[in-house]
């Protein structure tokens, strides 16, 4: 068995720069990958097969916009890996080129404006800016270069070439954000982190800069009581 990685790292463990680091879903985007795979299928005549995984989930669908799932981030990570399985058997050609069109797609039209220009000037004083995100890396891959930075996201597992529908690590959230960028930090530190949800505080933590990015209600609690900058 292969793990393919992306280089989405020029150099993994340098941290002679300074780093910012930034989420992707909320944050950079309101885009979702989710969202972007689901409309490949139906652009590729795969919509039948999108439209009999989704009967599987209705009665997930119902409880989650009942309010009624006690663990949203877990339902939502659990629906991309369940999703990510209709694709396996693709080729690691065909994965990147699926990654491409959910940038291109869903992902790049959604971008905030605000946070590009975040990217581009923390590029522009010299830092290093990594995208640190749940993202699978073929989709991040494109993503990063579109932007000229580097990136931590999900590997995907393939074997004998083709992808096995499975991830090869945890998805990157939470606190697996913070433990992916401590080779990156000083003193514990990183200069700028920036995040959308109650997930990316842990990462926000580590910040000398947090900033929060359209925050949901319990980022957004934290950041007010911490004095935290909240960008919207």
């Amino acid at each position: 068995m292969v793990i393919q990685r992306t280089a989405l790292l020029k150099t993994p463990t340098d941290n002679t720069r300074e780093v910012a680091a930034f989420d992707v879903e909320g944050t950079l985007t309101e885009g979702a990958t989710w969202a972007g795979l689901r409309t490949w299928l139906e652009a590729n005549g795969q919509g039948e097969l999108f439209k009999r995984f989704l009967r599987r989930k209705m009665l997930g669908i119902m409880l989650f916009r009942l309010h009624l799932i006690r663990d949203e981030r877990a339902f939502k990570e659990q629906w991309v890996l369940d999703e990510l399985r209709l694709f396996a058997g693709y080729s690691a050609a065909q994965m990147a080129e699926v990654g491409q069109f959910v940038v291109e797609r869903e992902l790049w039209p959604q971008r905030r404006p605000s946070v590009v220009a975040e990217i581009e000037k923390q590029k522009q004083d010299g830092r290093r800016v990594l995208l640190v995100t749940g993202v699978m890396e073929p989709v991040l891959a494109v993503l990063a270069d579109k932007l000229s930075v580097e990136a931590i996201g999900t590997p995907l597992q393939y074997e004998n070439g083709d992808f096995t529908g499975e991830v090869a690590a945890p998805i990157n959230t939470g606190i697996r954000k913070v433990e992916q960028l401590e080779p990156f930090a000083r003193d514990g530190k990183i200069y700028a982190a920036y995040g959308d949800t109650a997930a990316d505080i842990p990462m926000l933590q580590i910040a000398q800069n947090p900033v929060a990015v359209f925050p949901d209600k319990k980022l957004s609690k934290t950041a007010q009581a911490n004095n935290w900058r909240i960008l919207t």
